[in-house]
């Protein structure tokens, strides 16, 4: 019996998808069937992580992106489109916190949150 699940030939950008929820993810959705994007700030973490999803079988790439870039969000997708030719699934998944309350913040780091957590899904 198949998979009820099948993304045979689509094509995701997961955020956020080196490590855990999004990793997560991303490993959900190859093993599913689809080729993946994995967008990080950290190249080893990107590289470990397209190595085990080509583990799985699955068709991966890595780009070394700050997701509050706009040019850099721009080339999450040329690269998508220029390695796989399509691009069917976004998961804005890359977040952060900083670990004291929010009235605590300066306000470098209450930008920062938004833009991580917020703006760039809109980029």
């Amino acid at each position: 019996m198949g998979s009820s699940f099948d993304l045979s030939g689509r094509v995701a950008i997961v955020t956020g998808g080196n490590g855990g929820i999004g990793l997560g993810m991303a490993t959900g959705l190859a093993q599913a069937g689809a080729a993946l994007v994995i967008a990080g700030r950290n190249a080893d973490k990107n590289a470990a992580a397209v190595k085990g999803l080509e583990e799985l079988g699955a068709k991966a790439t890595a780009v070394e992106a700050d997701v509050t870039v706009q040019a850099k969000c721009r080339a999450l997708i040329e690269t998508a489109l220029n390695r796989f030719g399509r691009l069917d699934i976004l998961v804005n998944n890359a977040g952060i916190n900083i670990r004291k309350q929010p009235q605590d913040y300066t306000p470098e780091e209450w930008k920062c949150v938004l833009d991580t957590n917020l703006s760039s899904a809109f980029l």
